[in-house]
């Protein structure tokens, strides 16, 4: 059992940690190489985040056809492929983005999958510790792109090999010990309609402003600190590790908020402490303020992950999770796409505090509309 749970927690590890937070620290250092353009660095993180909008809906067609796990395995490969194919960089800046948005597709069909894949299998007074586990893998994998990718700001090319190699070890780990245990959907059993309830609706609306409100620090956190505010890379990189270690612990601690003060008022204090994070941006460009910053939103970003699963397992019952889990995402998905290019194109038109004012009157709007939801909707917590 151990072993599976490692393997969802290489599923966030690969697919948010690596594919997705991963790159932020390629992008000034793409950009200052001379491989990249501003813009086209910025459109291959942007590729992975359409890529999400797509992989939600695909993964609702592969259930009939495969296995949970076969799924999962798949998306493994496809995303270690992605970084030997952004190898390749003589060929057409169209086949990176097809790899990235690819990328973005099994990084989608991953993060949906991670907690079904082993959390009905838990006891439920477990279960928030392991969904915390499982998607530390995202801050984990932010610590280790923080302070491993700098150092090939000089052979820029040995960094795709690198996470290829990376993404082939978690592959060949999840052919092992991923066990069949979610078959293809039949589609003569008959199962009860999938609602959208009132409560869920909320959720909904909440997931969609923390996909907005986190998007300046974690799409322009590098390159704003080295080439708006002049700090070294490895600096900036380190800096960045700090939204990595923000992020594990946040997944384990809101595991222990949720336990002590109830999912809504985990929830609740978690996303506040993203919107703090905003304000803190906007005023001090001071490295310990910003790593502050930084921290409080890997903290909050996963933190708010690991309950937003849980709140959906509750309120939509284990026999839609996968369902929610993946309407979640989609949801997420769409709007980290569509104001990934809104907040690039302001970049040329408005300040950093400018975003951070958005993104922060966002996140406490996600605080202001969970509010009408009564904590009796948990009551196993």
């Amino acid at each position: 059992m151990f072993m599976r749970l490692f393997v969802c927690f290489l599923a966030t590890f690969m697919a948010n940690g690596v594919a997705r937070f991963g790159y932020v620290v390629l992008i000034p250092l793409l950009i200052l190489s001379g491989k990249l353009t501003e813009n086209q660095s910025i459109q291959l993180a942007i590729a992975v985040m359409v890529g999400y909008v797509f992989g939600s809906a695909a993964l609702s067609s592969l259930q009939k056809r495969m296995s949970l796990e076969g799924i999962a395995k798949i998306s493994f490969l496809v995303i270690a492929l992605s970084f030997f194919a952004c190898y390749l960089d003589r060929l057409p800046f169209a086949w990176a983005w097809i790899w990235r948005f690819l990328a973005g597709v099994a990084a989608s069909c991953l993060m949906v999958l991670s907690a079904p894949l082993c959390l009905s299998l838990v006891k439920e007074q477990h279960r928030s510790y392991a969904s915390g586990f499982i998607f530390s893998g995202i801050g984990v994998g932010v610590v280790c792109s923080g302070f491993i990718l700098p150092h090939f700001a000089s052979d820029i090319d040995m960094a795709w090999i690198f996470l290829g190699a990376v993404g082939l070890v978690a592959f060949l780990l999840s052919c092992v010990f991923l066990k069949t245990l979610h078959p293809p959907k039949n589609s003569t059993h008959k199962e009860a309609p999938f609602k959208i309830s009132t409560f869920f609706a909320l959720l909904l609306v909440s997931v969609v402003l923390n996909a907005i409100g986190y998007l300046p620090h974690t799409l322009f956190w590098v390159d704003y600190l080295v080439r708006s505010l002049h700090f070294s890379k490895a600096v900036a990189g380190a800096s960045w590790a700090f939204f990595g270690f923000g992020a594990a612990s946040g997944t384990i601690l809101s595991a222990t908020l949720a336990k002590t003060l109830g999912l809504k008022n985990a929830s609740s204090i978690v996303i506040l402490m993203k919107s703090i994070s905003c304000v803190i941006a906007m005023y001090s460009t001071d490295i310990t303020w910003l790593n502050l910053s930084i921290f409080l939103m890997g903290f909050g970003t996963t933190g708010n992950l690991t309950i937003t699963s849980t709140m959906a397992y509750h309120i939509m019952g284990r026999e839609h999770f996968v369902q929610a889990s993946s309407l979640v995402t989609l949801a997420f998905g769409i709007f980290q796409a569509v104001f990934s290019f809104v907040f690039t194109w302001a970049l040329g038109h408005f300040s950093f505090y400018e975003m951070f004012l958005v993104s922060g009157v966002a996140l406490f709007l996600a605080f202001v509309v969970l509010l009408p939801v009564p904590k009796s909707t948990f009551k196993n917590n």
